[in-house]
């Protein structure tokens, strides 16, 4: 028991006081998913992973209440990727966090407490984005402590590109 308990409290401790360590694996992972696409990454999450993850730590020493809850940062929605681009983010997140746990000698109720933070947080992240678009649809069961910004983002403007390529070739 007295192991069990050493090993929660190094999870929690890097949790908790090194979020930036964690929230850099995060954006690497990002990164890495977004260079098979050819293109940068387009988190909506960035602002918040670190907040968030520190509440995870918080909560694995013993705070109680929804990590999500706790969060203090802006979260970012687009209408436009939706919920699928939403649910990769989280799920890269879920990933980094729980190698984080394996890699720190952490055991099954440290991985429960990330895994029920990382689905709070991404239900009631899907519920505002469902609830930005329709005012109807019920507000997430788990609040969000932060503020929510709906973003928008501009299409691709295939014409324009097309257009100013013709223009560069013909000046050639």
């Amino acid at each position: 028991m007295a192991e069990q308990a050493r090993r929660r409290a190094g999870v929690a401790r890097v949790f908790a006081g090194q979020p930036e360590r964690l929230a850099a694996a995060w954006r690497r992972a990002r990164f890495a998913e977004a260079r098979k696409e050819g293109a940068p990454p387009r988190n909506q999450l960035d602002s918040l992973v670190e907040p968030f993850i520190r509440e995870i730590g918080r909560t694995l020493e013993g705070k109680e209440g929804s990590a999500w809850s706790r969060t203090r940062a802006v979260l970012r929605l687009s209408p436009q990727r939706g919920t699928r681009a939403l649910n990769e983010e989280f799920a890269a997140l879920r990933r980094c966090l729980l190698d984080a746990v394996e890699t720190l000698g952490g055991g099954d109720s440290e991985r429960a407490v990330v895994n029920n933070a990382v689905d709070e947080a991404a239900i009631s992240s899907t519920d505002l984005l469902e609830h930005l678009s329709n005012r109807y649809a019920p507000k997430p069961r788990v609040p969000f402590a932060g503020l929510v910004v709906q973003s928008f983002e501009k299409a691709p403007a295939v014409r324009e590109q097309a257009v100013t390529g013709e223009l560069q070739a013909a000046a050639h």
